[in-house]
């Protein structure tokens, strides 16, 4: 029985016990020969080639492209505002609104109203949004949310109150969307943008727009409906009015302890004093 030995032990072990010797008959080397690719024919170069390149691991074979095809019918027909690229995070800072029954009831209602006319969906999340989609490295990211960390957390805990309905389309024209707009707490909102813009300003980053219209988006649409949209809106208005009677306060308001921030699938939570 041959004992526990490395490759090169065995190597040396097979070479110390066998040899040209020990073969009877003729002296004829039972060590293989190679030729030359002067000696090779065409056929026998043909398979020695094939034999020397090994294919490319599968991974390397991902790894080494860098190009990503958008198929919107992934994410219901919405468009990428910018493409997607290794590396690069997208990213926002917002406020979530949880007492979601009250806004439910008024969506289903509004679409409901412009079926076949429309086609308007419910929002996914509903939030306030506190910056634009922006593009971060990932090796930004723990430098980026340490500077919100540092500033955000000295900021005071505040009200938002929704007042009415307003028709919104992005900035490629792209989406229209149905949004609750703020009646009270825009001052306090002001300086969070604020103080998220200044990060962004550190990394070169856009920042977010000037004499914003804080609002929740609650419905949208795939294209320009924003004329439409508009036409109706006082009546839209008279169903959201009817709504804030039929359901108790705290579904219109958000009392805002916290800011949180999205990139990738990351996402920090910074807590209001």
């Amino acid at each position: 029985m041959l004992k526990n030995k490395g490759a090169l032990g065995l190597v040396v072990e097979y070479g110390s016990d066998t040899s040209d010797d020990d073969v009877p008959g003729p002296r004829v080397s039972t060590k293989r020969t190679h030729k030359s690719d002067d000696e090779l024919s065409d056929s026998e170069r043909h398979y020695n080639k094939k034999d020397k390149m090994l294919p490319v691991p599968q991974v390397f074979r991902e790894l080494s492209s860098d190009q990503h095809t958008d198929d919107p019918a992934l994410h219901d027909d919405r468009i990428r505002s910018f493409a997607h690229v290794r590396g690069n995070w997208a990213s926002y800072a917002y406020i979530p609104f949880e007492n979601i029954d009250g806004v439910v009831d008024l969506v289903e209602c509004i679409i409901n109203k412009l079926a076949g006319k429309i086609p308007l969906k419910q929002t996914d999340d509903f939030h306030i949004s506190l910056s634009k989609t922006v593009i971060l490295k990932y090796h930004w990211i723990p430098t980026f949310v340490e500077s919100i960390k540092s500033r955000i957390e000295l900021s005071r805990k505040f009200l938002v109150i929704f007042d009415g309905l307003k028709i919104y389309c992005n900035e490629e024209r792209t989406r229209t969307f149905i949004g609750l707009q703020i009646g009270s707490g825009y001052d306090s909102l002001l300086r969070i943008v604020e103080i998220v813009d200044k990060c962004l300003e550190e990394f070169s980053l856009a920042t977010f727009y000037k004499d914003p219209s804080f609002h929740m988006s609650i419905a949208w649409c795939v294209g320009d409906f924003e004329n439409e949209l508009k036409s109706i809106l006082p009546e839209l208005n008279q169903k959201f009015s009817e709504l804030t009677e039929a359901y108790t306060q705290e579904y219109w308001y958000i009392f805002v302890q916290s800011i949180y921030f999205k990139t990738g699938n990351k996402l920090f939570q910074f807590n209001l004093t």
